[in-house]
């Protein structure tokens, strides 16, 4: 009789363990959705530069920095990395940084700046200039407007059987930049700067709340 009720109680125990392990693994979509890491589509001209970034350097406007700073490093008067960071300004990219620790993203580079640039480049010239973030990829040139290269590469490398979910679940991904040229389906991602100021700290918040859930369909 001992042995009987010692081999009812292994098997409820087996049982019991059983379903703990199925449970565990049983992730409700929501829940899924969360545990992916936020993706951040970053330009960066009008984003961490600006007129009142240019302005407050001596420059008249941004089409006169660009000219005078390309002399620069043609002349050797600054090198390479210098160059860079005398165009991104030092706090718009603390606050980016201060953002993507937040929420734990990491970056794509959409800018015009990944043209001929490796991954190992971007992140190096970020690094230089006092960001903290983590650049992970850059989208490809397609000869089509910004938020085509964009869903090209969410198409390529968000895959559901190796993320845990689906490029189409837009509270895990966002994007910034100062020109308007996304698609329909991303308005609701699309955190448009301007030129002006660039990147503002109400920007981030948005961000933050949109990517953590707070709030449903964001635009600047």
């Amino acid at each position: 009789m001992q042995e009987l009720e010692l081999q009812i109680l292994k098997n409820l125990m087996k049982m019991n363990n059983e379903q703990t392990v199925e449970a565990n693994n049983v992730k409700p979509a929501l829940q899924q959705t969360r545990c992916c890491v936020p993706l951040i589509f970053l330009d960066i001209d009008g984003v961490f530069n600006c007129q009142l970034f240019y302005s407050s350097n001596q420059f008249k406007d941004y089409k006169e920095a660009k000219k005078q700073l390309r002399k620069d490093v043609k002349a050797e008067r600054i090198d390479r990395l210098d160059y860079y960071a005398s165009q991104i300004c030092k706090e718009r990219i603390k606050w980016f940084s201060e953002l993507c620790k937040e929420i734990n993203a990491e970056v794509v580079v959409s800018s015009t700046w990944r043209s001929g640039k490796t991954i190992e480049e971007l992140q190096e010239i970020f690094d230089y200039c006092g960001g903290t973030f983590k650049v992970i990829s850059k989208t490809p040139h397609t000869g089509y407007e910004r938020g085509t290269e964009i869903s090209k590469w969410l198409q390529e490398n968000i895959k559901p059987e190796t993320h845990g979910c689906h490029y189409f679940d837009f509270h895990t991904y966002a994007i910034i930049d100062d020109d308007s040229d996304m698609l329909l389906n991303q308005r609701f991602n699309f955190f448009q700067t301007d030129n002006y100021s660039g990147l503002t700290p109400n920007t981030c918040y948005k961000i933050k709340r949109f990517i953590t859930g707070q709030t449903f369909g964001v635009s600047v």
